[in-house]
C-alpha cells in the first residue's frame, strides 16, 4: 500500500513536466526546428545546421495543439549552423544568451515589433552583418554583445549597419551577398521601378496595427481560404507605396486575428498575369475541397485602372502594361471565377483604384490620359461582398504616417480593436468614416471607400462575420 501511494505521489509530481515541458520536431518553411513546449508557450531550441535561409515561426503545431513561440534558445557549444540569412516572425519576444553565437555565416537578420529581450552575446562577430530590428532593442548594444531590454517604444534609430539597398517588409529578409565563397549567393532583387520608393521599415516608427497584434483563437475558421496578391514592385508604371507589407500584416490578421489555418492561406508578392491565375486556380480548388461550408477572403494590394474604351475595371499584374490593357486582369473576369465557387460567402477587399491614378503619387498611370476616367461599376453574382478603397473616379492613396494603405490601415485598426468581432456592416462604416475623413486632411483628396454586393448577398451582407 505504502509503494503505490508513493508511485502515485511520484506520477502526480512528474505530471506537469509531462504536460508543460513536451519536446517536439516542427517543419516551417522546410526546415525542422527543435521546439519544447512549457505552460502554453514554445521555446525554438535547435533547427537544421545545414538550412541557409531560416525564418523562425511565431506559431507551431503539436498534437493538433497551435502554441505561440515566445522565445528562442539555440546555443549548442561547438556546432557550427550554416544559415546565411536570419528571420524571426512577429510574436517571438525574447532571444537566449549566446543563442546565435555558433552562426559564423549569418550575414542577415531580421528581428520583429514584438522582441523585448535580446540575452548577451546572443549574435557572434557582426561587423558585418545586417540588422533589421523593428522593436526599441538598440542595436548598437546588441552589435557590442550587451543584454538589451527593450521598451516597446520604436525609435528611429542611426544606421550602424550595412543597409540594403532595397526596401525591406518586416518579415523579409534583406537581400545581401554571403562573404564566404562556399556559401552560394543570395541574388539582389532588382527594384522593377525606380520612380517610387518604398520606406526601409527598419529605421521608421511602425503603425499601432503592426505591434501587438491579438491572436484571437487559432484555426478557429478552418473553413476559410484566403488568397493575398500584393502588388509593389511594377515594371512599366510607378511602385505602389507600402503594397507588400498591406498584404504581409493582413495574412497576419487572418492568421492570429481571424483564426484562418496558415495553410489555407496563399499569398502572392508581385504577382504577374500568369500569377493572378494561379492565384485563382489555388482559390477554386481549396473551395472546391473544403465544400459548400468554404468560406473564401481575397486581398488584392496593388494597381487598378479603367480601359480607356470599354472604361471597364482592370488589376494590373506587375508585367502588365497599360497602354496594352490586354495584359491587364478584367475585374469582371475575376467576378465570373467567384460566381462558380460553391460557397457561403466569398469578402473580397480591394485597396485599390480604378481611375487610372498612382497610388502613392497620385499621378496618371499613363502618361496620354491626364484626367481621371470613371469606370464602369461591374455586376457582382454569387455569394460575393466586395469593400474597395474608393468610389468611382477617386483614388485609393498611402497613409503615408502609417506606412500602409489608408484603406487597408483602417481595416486591421478595426479588425485589431474588436480582435475580429465585428459584423461586415459595422466595419464598412468604420472604414468609410476614417477613410474619408483622414484621407481628406492627410493626403488633400477625397476618397470615399465603396461596396458591392451581389443580389444573394443584399439582405443580409451587413450581419456577416469572419
Amino acid at each position: 500500500m505504502m509503494m503505490r501511494r508513493s508511485l502515485t505521489i511520484l506520477l502526480l509530481a512528474m505530471l506537469p513536466l509531462l504536460l508543460f515541458a513536451q519536446k517536439f520536431s516542427y517543419t516551417h518553411q522546410g526546415v525542422e526546428f527543435k521546439c519544447k513546449v512549457n505552460n502554453g508557450t514554445v521555446c525554438v531550441t535547435g533547427f537544421d545546421v545545414k538550412a541557409r535561409q531560416v525564418t523562425v515561426p511565431a506559431i507551431v503545431s503539436y498534437n493538433g495543439v497551435d502554441y505561440p513561440v515566445k522565445s528562442v534558445s539555440t546555443f549548442l557549444n561547438g556546432v557550427n549552423y550554416l544559415a546565411v540569412s536570419l528571420v524571426l516572425e512577429e510574436g517571438i519576444e525574447d532571444i537566449d544568451k549566446f543563442s546565435f553565437n555558433e552562426f559564423r555565416k549569418l550575414t542577415s537578420v531580421s528581428l520583429p515589433s514584438t522582441i523585448r529581450h535580446i540575452g548577451k552575446n546572443a549574435f557572434r562577430d557582426n561587423s558585418g552583418m545586417t540588422f533589421e530590428i523593428l522593436s526599441g532593442v538598440d542595436e548598437s548594444l546588441v552589435r557590442k554583445g550587451k543584454e538589451v531590454w527593450g521598451t516597446g517604444d520604436i525609435q528611429e534609430r542611426p544606421v550602424v549597419a550595412v543597409v540594403p539597398k532595397t526596401p525591406t517588409s518586416p518579415k523579409a529578409v534583406p537581400q545581401v551577398e554571403p562573404a564566404d565563397a562556399d556559401v552560394p549567393k543570395i541574388p539582389q532583387k532588382p527594384s522593377m521601378s525606380p520612380k517610387t520608393k518604398t520606406p526601409e521599415v527598419s529605421r521608421e516608427e511602425l503603425a499601432d496595427v503592426d505591434m501587438d497584434i491579438p491572436v484571437v483563437a487559432l484555426n478557429k475558421n478552418p473553413n476559410t481560404c484566403c488568397v493575398i496578391i500584393a502588388n509593389e514592385n511594377y515594371e512599366d508604371v510607378p511602385n505602389v507605396d507600402y503594397a507588400e507589407r498591406d498584404g504581409k500584416f493582413f495574412k497576419e490578421y487572418c492568421v492570429k486575428v481571424l483564426g484562418v489555418p496558415e495553410k489555407q492561406i496563399r499569398m502572392f508578392v508581385n504577382a504577374s498575369y500568369t500569377d493572378i491565375k494561379r492565384a485563382l486556380n489555388w482559390m477554386e480548388s481549396a473551395a472546391n475541397a473544403i465544400g459548400e461550408d468554404a468560406r473564401v477572403i481575397f486581398y488584392y494590394a496593388g494597381h487598378g485602372m479603367p480601359g480607356e474604351k470599354d472604361k471597364a475595371a482592370y488589376l494590373i499584374p506587375v508585367d502588365g502594361f497599360p497602354k496594352d490593357i490586354t495584359t491587364c486582369f478584367k475585374l469582371s473576369e475575376l467576378y465570373a471565377r467567384f460566381e462558380k465557387i460553391s460557397s457561403q460567402n466569398i469578402t473580397v477587399f480591394l485597396d485599390a483604384c480604378f481611375s487610372g491614378v498612382n497610388r502613392g503619387s497620385g499621378q496618371s498611370l499613363v502618361a496620354a490620359r491626364g484626367v481621371a476616367i470613371k469606370p464602369v461599376n461591374d455586376v457582382v453574382k454569387g455569394n460575393v461582398v466586395v469593400f474597395t478603397a474608393a468610389s468611382g473616379d477617386e483614388t485609393a492613396l498611402a497613409y503615408q504616417k502609417k506606412r500602409h494603405g489608408m484603406f487597408t490601415y483602417f481595416l486591421l485598426r478595426k479588425l485589431k480593436e474588436t480582435k475580429g468581432k465585428v459584423s461586415y456592416g459595422d466595419l464598412y462604416e468604420a472604414i468609410s468614416a476614417d477613410v474619408k475623413k483622414n484621407s481628406l486632411f492627410e493626403n488633400d483628396k477625397s476618397q470615399s471607400p465603396s461596396m458591392n454586393v451581389s443580389v444573394n448577398m443584399e439582405r443580409k451582407w451587413k450581419d456577416l462575420h469572419f
